[in-house]
Parts: structure tokens; sequence; C-alpha cells
């Protein structure tokens, strides 16, 4: 095996802490049903898939959701409930990747939608004075490539984009059916079970693979 030279990481759940049962509360309180009552498939409904691929629009999402839901909503409440997952981005995670990027070239593969994106980065510019995908080679969004994990097509492209080696390129995720993506398109892979913090050390990889 190639000596790592390359590592792409997740965004939610490896930088950016979250809590999908927030949503789902949270979205059932907008109109009293279950989620999985709405969402038969989860995260995996088509409407869900078309907003993360950029297919449709924030405001052809809420539409559709206000049909859905079988309410009408207004747009603030809307992102607020789509948001409610949303939680903390601690400050040493980032020191941690200005210290991988020393040693590595960083890249972020995240499936996400407009309306988190605008949340998220909004508050990390507040904070930071800079937007979150400015601290790699190059960020890639679901929403922005029209793509998304584990779709082989997804790591195909922005690894083709990037320019970098498969065999010498890491992938890290906290979702083990991408982590299992990536390993069919022939990227090394570690599921991230723990705090990403603890498979480094000094900004190097400590696992081996």
């Amino acid at each position: 095996m190639k000596a790592i030279q390359n590592i792409i990481f997740d965004f939610g759940g490896v930088f950016l802490n979250i809590d999908f049962s927030l949503t789902f509360q949270a979205i059932s309180q907008l109109c009293g049903k279950p989620f999985e009552v709405l969402f038969h498939d989860g995260f995996n409904d088509q409407l869900l898939l078309q907003f993360e691929t950029g297919k449709i629009s924030p405001a052809i999402f809420r539409q559709k959701l206000c049909e859905r839901l079988g309410v009408q909503v207004n747009d603030s409440l809307i992102d607020d409930a789509w948001n409610a997952m949303l939680l903390d981005l601690p400050d040493y995670r980032i020191d941690l990747l200005r210290k991988v990027s020393d040693h590595y070239r960083v890249f972020l593969l995240s499936n996400t939608n407009l309306i988190h994106y605008w949340k998220y980065n909004g508050d990390f510019r507040v904070r930071y004075g800079l937007n979150f995908g400015e601290l790699f080679e190059k960020a890639y969004w679901s929403h922005e490539i029209g793509l998304r994990k584990p779709d082989l097509a997804c790591f195909k492209a922005i690894t083709e984009n990037a320019g970098i080696d498969i065999s010498a390129t890491v992938f890290i995720d906290d979702s083990y059916p991408n982590i299992n993506g990536a390993k069919e398109f022939g990227l090394n892979g570690i599921h991230l079970t723990s705090d990403v913090i603890e498979i480094f050390e000094n900004g190097i990889l400590k696992q081996e693979l």
C-alpha cells in the first residue's frame, strides 16, 4: 500500500456535531405527525435526495415539504426545524485540521443542502472570518456537484477533479455505508466511531489501514 498523501473528510459527524433526531422531532411538531410516517425512507427520501443534490431550490423544497406536512408554515420556521440537527463545531477540531493540512493534502466531501449550508457556513464565517471550505484544498458539497455519497460516481468525480491517486488517499466518514462505497471505489477508508481527534497524533494518522 502506498503512503497516504491525501485525506478526504466528511463534515457532519466528523467536524460538526449533529443530531438527526432533533430535526425529526422539530418537523413532527410542525404538523403533529411522526417523521417516519412523513418520510418512510428517512434521509433517503426522494425529496431530500433531490434537495441534497441541488436538483431543487430551497424555495421548492420548502413548498414541497409543506405539502408533505399538510400545513402552511413560513420559511423561517421550516428552516429552523430543518436546521435543528446542526449543533456545535468545536475549536479543537479546527486546530486539528490545520495541523493535518501540514502533512497531507486535505479535501472535504459532504452530503448537504443549501439551507444547512447557509446556516453552518454563516455561523462559521461570523466566528472565524472565512468559509469552512477554505480550510481545505477543495471542498465538495453534494448540492453543488450534483452527486452524493455513497454513489461510486461521486467518488470518481471528486478524485478525478482533485487529481489524486486513490490508492494514496484515505476517506474519513462516520457513516458505514459511505465508507463501504469509498472502499468499493478503491479508496482507503476509516469509519469514524469516536472523535476525529483520536485518530491523529500531531496531525498524522495513527490508524493502520
